[in-house]
């Protein structure tokens, strides 16, 4: 399989190109390996920014129903669990005496909002309370549905225009369509707007780590892959200090829309894949890349690279390519088992990874420090991810994040925030979310490893790509999820992540574990993979594993 490299579905020869060993020569990884590697991962902070901001966005400010002039709280809305009800009022304030039952309705002139100094509120601004309160969820439902429409686009596109053109479209498109969001003065719009956004955040996340992963060697890609893990859970910690200084959500809006207005350099800075030239058989480009890179690493090859490409220019190998669809996934049983396992494994982590972190804001404390510390704990989830997988093993590592995670996620809204001795406890729930946050993080980071190893050569981006499709779905889930808790009882979406991860986990058991394994090539390996005692890896550093292309939501 030297030589070859898969792009799309197809296996497609690089002729005399050997890609991986010109990367070797160049100090790989080098200076400029590096040097790209964070700036495209300083994108990643674009994504999370947006994917997480609506739960910041849709927490609703104090609030009770507008009274008429005269009319006191205390005399014109009913107690619920003690406190004035937020979404009723008395029918007729002049009847409420003593004890007597007078009934109730809905807040006919509108509501009044309790805002500190210098704040606006989303969710005031569009009134989303009470029988509107639904639309906050909707609008997170039909932004992810723009994020699920997004893979579908751009994955096809970068295929056919290249990486660069899509992450260049996709990083700055979305500074036009965010600073219209800054200004728009109804609900429909923002929605609309918003669903724009999604469709382009997947399309940067996806063009931006293919970037990534096609300047590394296989050998490399692995920790390439997870540590851009970091920069998302640092994202989600940016946000997380935004809102606590930012009390306009207008300007969090222009806060998160603008950064990429400082990378406009990046339009001559970064490359285009090189895989991916020498692939549409764009040699010259091709050739000037790795000289480029040469130069930039102060590595003396430039004579080896022209001669390597000058005598693909002489012949061009005219090797056949061979065709794979997604119908490969399911050719075989045990493929066919694994890859309905792996289905559900990655739509369980979405849910859960995004149901925590929106579910937050219905935890006891102050939000603004909540939402911070839940950031905060994610960093060094995935620097423990990194070391443990490789220590222990993917599947064990996934196996204690869908245990843990489960039951915290189950505990957090069931346990009491005062003992049976009077013992105040109500931080605990908050302990256990964050328990639960990590360990959902850490599967997520694990999960695009663990699948790209299960797959063979031939299909593992169909494989990867297509079961990155259910976290997207994921994604659209969560939000309809948590507003159950309002029509079943409390503690309900909470349990449902729960179980659901408890699931994944002993659907994991049904899996082979991949570490220190050699990865199957064809579909005839992937069936027997992990039934042999002797499959442990002897395969040189080219043969490794490649990371998905696709790997979270």
């Amino acid at each position: 399989m030297e030589g070859r490299k898969l792009m799309s579905g197809k296996m497609v020869s690089t002729g005399t190109i050997q890609v991986d060993k010109l990367l070797e020569k160049l100090g790989q990884p080098g200076r400029y390996h590096v040097f790209i590697y964070i700036l495209i991962c300083m994108t990643y902070w674009i994504v999370i920014f947006n994917h997480v901001i609506m739960a910041v966005y849709g927490r609703p400010p104090p609030h009770h129903c507008t009274l008429p002039k005269g009319n006191f709280v205390n005399r014109s809305i009913p107690l619920e669990k003690g406190k004035p009800s937020s979404c009723k009022v008395y029918e007729n304030f002049t009847q409420v005496y003593g004890n007597e039952t007078v009934p109730t309705q809905g807040c006919s002139d509108g509501w009044t909002y309790t805002l500190e100094p210098g704040e606006t509120n989303f969710v005031a601004d569009f009134d989303l309370v009470c029988d509107n309160k639904p639309l906050v969820s909707l609008a997170t439902t039909i932004y992810f549905c723009g994020v699920m429409l997004g893979g579908l686009i751009f994955g096809t596109l970068s295929d056919l225009i290249g990486r660069k053109p899509v992450f260049l479209i996709t990083l700055f498109v979305p500074v036009a369509i965010g600073v219209g969001i800054f200004f728009v003065q109804s609900y429909v719009a923002f929605v609309v707007l918003r669903f724009f956004v999604g469709v382009c955040m997947q399309g940067l996340q996806t063009s931006g780590l293919v970037l990534i992963l096609e300047m590394f060697r296989p050998v490399h890609r692995t920790k390439a892959g997870l540590i851009t893990e970091l920069f998302w859970g640092s994202g989600v910690l940016i946000v997380g200090v935004l809102q606590c200084f930012i009390k306009d959500w207008h300007y969090i809006q222009l806060a998160i829309a603008l950064p990429p207005v400082l990378a406009i350099g990046y339009i001559w800075i970064i490359p285009e894949s090189p895989r991916w030239l020498i692939q549409k058989k764009k040699f010259k480009l091709a050739e000037q890349f790795f000289i480029k890179v040469a130069n930039f690493n102060k590595t003396d090859i430039t004579s080896s690279i022209s001669d390597e490409f000058a005598a693909v220019h002489k012949k061009e190998d005219g090797s056949s390519v061979t065709h794979y669809t997604i119908l490969d996934m399911f050719k075989t049983p045990k493929l066919r088992k694994r890859t309905f396992l792996l289905f559900y494994i990655w739509l369980s982590i979405a849910v859960n990874y995004y149901g925590m972190l929106y579910g937050i804001s219905a935890l006891p404390g102050n939000y603004c420090l909540n939402f911070l510390i839940g950031g905060f704990v994610e960093v060094p989830a995935y620097i423990a991810t990194i070391f443990l997988v490789e220590c222990f093993g993917r599947k064990k590592i996934l196996l204690l994040f869908f245990f843990v995670g489960g039951v915290t996620c189950i505990a957090v809204r069931l346990v009491p925030s005062v003992t049976g001795y009077g013992l105040d406890i109500s931080w605990l729930p908050l302990v256990l979310a964050l328990i639960g946050r990590a360990s959902s993080a850490g599967s997520f980071a694990v999960i695009p490893l663990f699948t790209s190893e299960l797959y063979p050569t031939v299909i593992r981006n169909i494989g990867v790509g297509t079961c990155a499709f259910w976290t997207r779905l994921g994604g659209v889930l969560f939000s309809p999820i948590l507003l159950l808790s309002d029509y079943t009882f409390r503690a309900f979406p909470f349990v449902l992540f729960g179980v659901m991860a408890l699931l994944a986990g002993l659907l994991t058991l049904l899996l082979p574990e991949t570490l220190n394994k050699k990865l199957p090539e064809v579909i005839e390996d992937a069936e027997n993979f992990g039934k042999q005692a002797n499959d442990k890896s002897s395969i040189p550093e080219e043969a490794e594993n490649e990371t998905s292309d696709d790997t979270r939501l």
